[in-house]
């Protein structure tokens, strides 16, 4: 398998960007309104595995160097120019969550891009996701809560990301 990108590459990493720019985009409203219902830990276990399944989707369809994170910077740099509540810092969370993403397939010596892989590609952005909610946006909360949310938003990425990996095998066949 070449390592360089192909038009298709190209191509499909545009369509991944312009489709989750836009589902990011409405993300925010959703968040808000599981928030206002069930509070900052279901919030994130329903809706932060969307932010981060572009990574996996497009690492298990391009299979290549970088794709987990373009796939996942991308979207978020389309997301930080339309007006949205993270405005600019969503540059921060792209770079963050596609790096975290990427050293999934690293680990793997990007010879694996299977369900297990898709799976923690878009767990381990959780990491970056919670460190960023504190430092850009000041949510911090006692020991034994911050630790179920990083817990609510790991599961929420790895049932995300199982989904972004049938959702690839479909595009593949």
């Amino acid at each position: 398998m070449s390592a360089r990108y192909t038009m298709v590459d190209i191509l499909v990493l545009g369509v991944i960007t312009a489709v989750f720019g836009v589902v990011f985009y409405a993300m925010w409203s959703v968040y808000y309104a599981v928030k206002a219902v069930g509070g900052p830990i279901i919030a994130r276990l329903v809706t932060y595995g969307v932010w981060f399944m572009p990574a996996p989707l497009a690492a298990s369809i391009i299979r290549k160097k970088g794709s987990a994170f373009l796939g996942e910077f991308l979207p978020a740099f389309l997301e930080a120019i339309l007006p949205t509540v993270g405005g600019v810092t969503n540059i921060y969370y792209g770079l963050g969550q596609g790096l975290f993403s990427e050293l999934v397939y690293l680990a793997r010596r990007y010879r694996k891009y299977g369900l297990i892989e898709a799976g923690l590609a878009s767990a381990l952005p959780a990491i970056p996701a919670v460190t960023l909610d504190a430092i850009l946006f000041g949510d911090i909360y006692p020991v034994n809560e911050m630790l179920l949310i990083i817990i609510a938003i790991a599961i929420s990425g790895f049932i995300y990301g199982v989904i972004a990996y049938y959702i690839s095998k479909t595009i593949r066949k």
